[in-house]
C-alpha cells in the first residue's frame, strides 16, 4: 500500500529534470552527454511506472520520444554482473530495431552493458557467434528473426526480467501476430510487460489482455512538443519548375543538415538523380533499396557524411537524427499525420527548426485539408497565386478516373492472385507494396487473408481503385500478379 502511495506521489510531483531521477551515477552522465535534460511527457508518464516495476499499455505517436521512455527505467534496472539477457524489445523492422539498440547502447554505455540487434538479411550465423560470444544484457529484434534464433536454440530467455512490444499496432498490421505470440509463450511468467503503440485496434486489446497482468494505461495525447520552435512556411510552384525552385530555396537556406521527404519511392530515385549531380553530399533511402546499403546511407547521414537525405516517410519511420535544421517536402503528403511525424525531425532539443512544403496547383486543396486539420494556416513564402481550379466538363481524364472520393470508413477487398501454395509471399510483403503506393498509408490497409491460391486484402477508405488500378503494372518481390476487386 505504501509502494502505491508514494508510486501515486512521485508521479503527480513530476520530477522535471533528469538528473533529479532515482538513477544511477553512469546512466546520469550519459543522459547528460546525450543532451537529456527534461524530460518529454510520455517519459514524464512512463519512467515512474516502469521504475516501479508495472505492466504498462502506452498509447503514443511515432517520434514522441517513447524509446528513451523504456530504455532509461530499463538501463536502470539491468544488472550489469548477470552476463544473460534481461530485456528483450520486439519492433516490426530492421530500420527501428538498429535505431533503439543504439539507443539502449547509448544511454548504457557507461555502466557497460551489452546489446544486440537481431534482424532478416543478415547471417543466422554471425549473430549466433554474438550471441554466445557476447552474451547480451539488451535483445532487439524483430519477432520473425527472433523466432528463429529461439527454435534454433541460439539465445537463452530464462532470465528475461521486461519484454517490450514496440509499434504493436504497426507488427500486428504486417502480420507478426502469431510469431509474438509463439515468443510470448516462451519467456518467464514472471516478467514487466510494456505495450507501445500508436493506435488500439481490437488487436492489440486482445494482445494485451491475454499475456498483461493489470496493466496501467497511459494515453499521450498526439502533439509536435517542438512545434513553437519549427517556423512553417510553404511555396506554391509550378510543376515543372518545382525541382529548380527548391534548388533555389536550398541555396538561400543554407541548411546545415535536411531531410527532403517524398510520397513515392519513384519520386525519391528521380529527385535523388538530379541532386547528386548538384550537390554531392546528398544521400537517398526507401523501402524498395537493399537492406545493408539503406542502414548504411542512414548512419552515415547520422554521422554527418551527408549534408541531405531524400527520403519515404517508410524509410524514415523511427530516425531521430540530432543536429536536423530543415526538413523538405517535396510534395503535400497525402496522410496528415505525416506531415506532423516529418516536421518533427527538426527542432529537436534546444534547436530551432525550419519546414518548407512545395505546393503545386493541383495539390492545393490538400494542403488547405492539411491547414484544416492542423488548425492554423502556413504562410505562403512565394511563388505562384493560389489559381482557382478549372471549371469542371462533362468528360474526365485519365487521372481524374482515379481520383479516391471520400468515402471515411468503407471497406472494400483487393484480391491478388497470389496465395499459400502458389507464393511464398508473407502479409508483411503486401503490406509493403501496398504502402508504396502513391496515396496509400498504413491506415488504409485492414485485414490481410492468405489462402491456398489468392489472398484478399481489405482497403479503407474508398482508396481500393488506386490499388488496382496501381497492381496492374506494379510487383511484388519482384513478380507481376493477377489482381481485382473480390
Amino acid at each position: 500500500m505504501n509502494e502505491e502511495k508514494n508510486l501515486k506521489e512521485r508521479i503527480e510531483k513530476r520530477i522535471e529534470y533528469f538528473k533529479d531521477y532515482p538513477l544511477d551515477n553512469e546512466i546520469k552522465r550519459a543522459l547528460s552527454e546525450l543532451g537529456f535534460k527534461k524530460p518529454l511527457k510520455v517519459q514524464a508518464e512512463v519512467i515512474p511506472m516502469i521504475l516501479a516495476g508495472k505492466d504498462l499499455i502506452v498509447k503514443s505517436q511515432t517520434g514522441s520520444g517513447k524509446t528513451a521512455a523504456f530504455a532509461i527505467p530499463l538501463c536502470q534496472k539491468i544488472d550489469a554482473e548477470l552476463e544473460m539477457p534481461q530485456v528483450l524489445v520486439l519492433t516490426p523492422t530492421r530500420e527501428l530495431t538498429e535505431q533503439v539498440k543504439n539507443d539502449f547502447a547509448d544511454i548504457g554505455k557507461y555502466k557497460e552493458l551489452k546489446c544486440c540487434a537481431l534482424y532478416g538479411k543478415q547471417p543466422m550465423a554471425d549473430q549466433r557467434k554474438e550471441l554466445k560470444k557476447n552474451t547480451p544484457h539488451v535483445i532487439v529484434a524483430t519477432p520473425g528473426r527472433m523466432m528463429d534464433h529461439i527454435l534454433n536454440k541460439n539465445v537463452k530467455l530464462q532470465d528475461i526480467k521486461y519484454l517490450v512490444i514496440d509499434e504493436a499496432d504497426e507488427m500486428l498490421l504486417m502480420g507478426f501476430q502469431e510469431q509474438l505470440e509463439a515468443i510470448i509463450d516462451k519467456m518467464p511468467q514472471d516478467r514487466v510487460t510494456l505495450l507501445f503503440s500508436a493506435t488500439m485496434p481490437d488487436e492489440v486489446y486482445y494482445l494485451s489482455q491475454q499475456y498483461m497482468i493489470h496493466p496501467e494505461n497511459i494515453e499521450i495525447e498526439p502533439e509536435i512538443s517542438n512545434i513553437n520552435k519549427i517556423e512553417q512556411i510553404y511555396y506554391a510552384v509550378d510543376g515543372l519548375k518545382k525541382v529548380d525552385f527548391m534548388k533555389k530555396a536550398i541555396e538561400r537556406e543554407q541548411p546545415r543538415k535536411a531531410i527532403i521527404f517524398c510520397n513515392t519511392q519513384e519520386q525519391v530515385d528521380n529527385l535523388f538523380e538530379i541532386f547528386r549531380k548538384w550537390d554531392q553530399s546528398t544521400c537517398a533511402v526507401h523501402g524498395g533499396m537493399d537492406q545493408q546499403l539503406r542502414m548504411e546511407k542512414l548512419n552515415a547521414f547520422k554521422r554527418g557524411e551527408y549534408k541531405m537525405l531524400i527520403a519515404t516517410d517508410v524509410a524514415a519511420r523511427g530516425l531521430h537524427v540530432q543536429g536536423v535544421t530543415h526538413v523538405i517536402n517535396y510534395g503535400v503528403p497525402f496522410d496528415h499525420e505525416n506531415y506532423v511525424h516529418r516536421i518533427g525531425r527538426t527542432g529537436r532539443v534546444d534547436q530551432n527548426g525550419i519546414a518548407i512544403t512545395m505546393v503545386i496547383p493541383s495539390e492545393m486543396d490538400r494542403f488547405h485539408e492539411l491547414e484544416a486539420f492542423l488548425g492554423y494556416k502556413i504562410p505562403c513564402k512565394g511563388g505562384h497565386v493560389d489559381r482557382k481550379p478549372k471549371a469542371e466538363t462533362g468528360r474526365r481524364n485519365k487521372r481524374e478516373r482515379y481520383r479516391v472520393e471520400k468515402r471515411k470508413g468503407q471497406k472494400a477487398l483487393v484480391q491478388f492472385s497470389a496465395g499459400r501454395s502458389n507464393s511464398l509471399l508473407k502479409a508483411s510483403d503486401f503490406v509493403s507494396a501496398i504502402r508504396g503506393v502513391e496515396g496509400i498509408t498504413s491506415e488504409d490497409i485492414g485485414k490481410i487473408d492468405i489462402r491456398e491460391t489468392v489472398t484478399n486484402v481489405e482497403i479503407l477508405d474508398g482508396k481500393e481503385r488506386i490499388v488496382l488500378n496501381a497492381f496492374k503494372t506494379k510487383k511484388i518481390k519482384g513478380k507481376l500478379f493477377r489482381v481485382k476487386k473480390g
